[in-house]
């Protein structure tokens, strides 16, 4: 089994009760167009944070045709505050970012929801020529990662992947070139993450780099430059160097080429929808989809490891 298409978790999601996911400070158009959606889906039963007042006039003029439970909040801190305490009391099982900062919205999630593990973030893309979806971390969380917090993210998104259906996912590390070169300091990273991965670290991933992009997911330019195994060209999971490229390839996919993207936050108690402001309805309704079938279907006896007061 390989890591399933946005059609198929939504497929999956269907014989499943709708998850409670709470919605960190809701009161802004495009974050309730989301959680409706997904609502309408059946994928989610979301729970509003926010000004309440400005949350119901604007599910009314969304056409919003049924009530849903709002929690007061005043500000965006106290909005994340109180979105994290939905989970902490057992009302919800996932976390949407709403209309605030990112740093405002992890706050509280790294008081209160972390685990042993570093967080980090995923994107799921689908591409129209590619044969199947594409891991993409992190490019939103780690800004300029070293060694340590390079293999603290490929540990999270490997976990991620087998957890989701890859038996043995491919990861390519993405550079520019694909020879180690000391002016290039993640072609170095690259070397040592290879390394690294020998002893059995990042099991049962196969890992491979530094690689370009284009031998990320393309056969024909792998087979050009000479390069041989099973990841170059069919890479599962890119780890980018940094945030900068990791958004950039991100972003220049989904609105460059058309890619399907969907995005969540790894290493925490529950899965974390993390999102842009300026992403469309369709990201924001796979990206619930994705947290849900996560929970379902990946973290069964999650409540045991959530404290409930």
């Amino acid at each position: 089994m390989g890591f399933p298409y946005f059609d198929q978790i939504a497929g999956a999601l269907a014989t499943e009760s709708p998850l409670p996911m709470v919605v960190a400070d809701a009161a802004e158009r495009h974050v309730l167009e989301g959680a409706l959606a997904a609502a309408s889906a059946g994928f989610i039963e979301p729970i509003l944070v926010g000004e309440p007042r400005e949350v119901r006039s604007l599910l009314a003029r969304l056409g919003a045709e049924r009530s849903y439970a709002i929690v007061p909040a005043a500000n965006d801190e106290e909005a994340a505050a109180l979105a994290v305490e939905q989970i902490l009391n057992g009302t919800a099982r996932a976390l949407v970012k709403g209309h605030l900062h990112t740093d405002t919205f992890l706050h509280p999630i790294l008081a209160r929801l972390r685990t042993t593990k570093r967080l980090s973030h995923v994107f799921v893309i689908e591409m129209e020529r590619y044969e199947k979806p594409l891991l993409l971390t992190d490019g939103a969380i780690n800004v300029a990662p070293d060694l340590n917090t390079k293999a603290a993210i490929l540990k999270n998104v490997v976990e991620f992947a087998v957890a989701m259906g890859l038996a043995a996912p491919k990861v390519a590390l993405l550079s520019a070139v694909e020879t180690v070169k000391s002016t290039i300091p993640s072609t170095v990273d690259a070397a040592e993450l290879v390394a690294i991965s020998a002893s059995g670290a990042f099991s049962p991933a196969l890992v491979a780099g530094p690689l370009a992009f284009d031998c990320v997911v393309s056969r024909e330019a792998s087979a050009i430059k000479g390069l041989s195994g099973p990841v170059p060209g069919d890479a599962d999971i890119v780890l980018v160097p940094e945030i900068v490229s990791g958004n950039a390839v991100a972003k220049a996919l989904e609105f460059g080429a058309g890619a399907t993207l969907a995005g969540i936050v790894l290493g925490a108690q529950v899965p974390i929808v993390l999102t842009s402001r300026a992403d469309s309805v369709k990201t924001r309704l796979h990206s619930a989809a994705l947290a849900a079938y996560l929970y379902r279907h990946s973290m069964h006896g999650l409540e045991s490891t959530v404290p409930v007061r």
